[in-house]
C-alpha cells in the first residue's frame, strides 16, 4: 500500500482529528495541550462540519490567534525577559513554568545565541563599523568573538539547561524539586 493509497482509505472523521491535533500542537504549548488538549479537541470536533477532511480557514485562524493570545500572556514582560534570556536571572515564580518550557524547548540555544547575536553582538558590530568608537575593529576578530561564544554554548547547553531550571526550582528533567 503507498502511501496515497493509505490517506485516500482515511475517513473524513479521523483526517480532521488529526489535523485539529496539527493545529493544537502549533498553536499552544505543551502544557497546555497536556492539561486542556482534549477537552480542546472535543470542542473542535463538536462544532465540525459533518464529512469534513480539515477544518476551515476561520476555525485556523481563531485557533492560531488564541493561542498567540495565551502565548503573550504567559511570557514575562520584556525587561524581564531581557534579563532572564541576557544574564540568566530568575524569573518570579509565575513564569516558572514557562521558564520550563522555554528551557526544555526544542530550540532552547539556537534562542539564546540569536538573542545575544541582535542584542548585543549586531549593535556593537554596527557602532563599531561606524566608527563612533574609534577605529573600526577588525571583523575577523568579531567573527571568532561570535564563533567562540557560540562553541561555548553548544559545549556547555547541558549545565546552562541545568543551571536554569534548578534556578526555577525544577529538576534536571523539568520535575517541581520537592519542598
Amino acid at each position: 500500500m503507498t502511501g496515497h493509497e493509505h490517506l485516500a482509505a482515511e475517513s473524513p472523521s479521523d483526517a480532521y482529528t488529526d489535523r485539529c491535533r496539527l493545529l493544537l500542537r502549533v498553536a499552544y504549548p505543551p502544557r497546555f495541550l497536556h492539561a486542556r488538549g482534549e477537552e480542546f479537541l472535543g470542542t473542535l470536533l463538536d462544532l465540525a462540519e459533518p464529512d469534513r477532511s480539515l477544518p476551515d480557514l476561520r476555525t485556523v485562524l481563531n485557533v492560531l490567534r488564541a493561542g498567540a493570545a495565551w502565548r503573550l500572556r504567559e511570557r514575562p514582560p520584556l525587561w524581564r525577559w531581557l534579563c532572564y534570556r541576557l544574564f540568566g536571572k530568575r524569573l518570579p515564580l509565575h513564569y516558572r513554568r514557562w521558564v520550563r518550557d522555554d528551557v526544555r524547548g526544542r530550540f532552547f540555544l539556537l534562542r539564546l545565541l540569536g538573542t545575544w547575536t541582535f542584542l548585543v553582538f549586531l549593535p556593537y558590530t554596527l557602532v563599531d563599523g561606524l566608527g563612533l568608537i574609534g577605529e573600526p575593529g577588525s571583523w575577523g576578530l568579531k567573527v571568532g568573538a561570535l564563533l567562540g561564544a557560540c562553541m561555548t554554548a553548544i559545549a556547555s547547553r547541558r549545565r546552562i539547561r541545568r543551571d536554569l531550571l534548578a534556578k526555577h526550582r525544577f529538576n534536571s528533567n523539568g520535575t517541581p524539586i520537592a519542598p
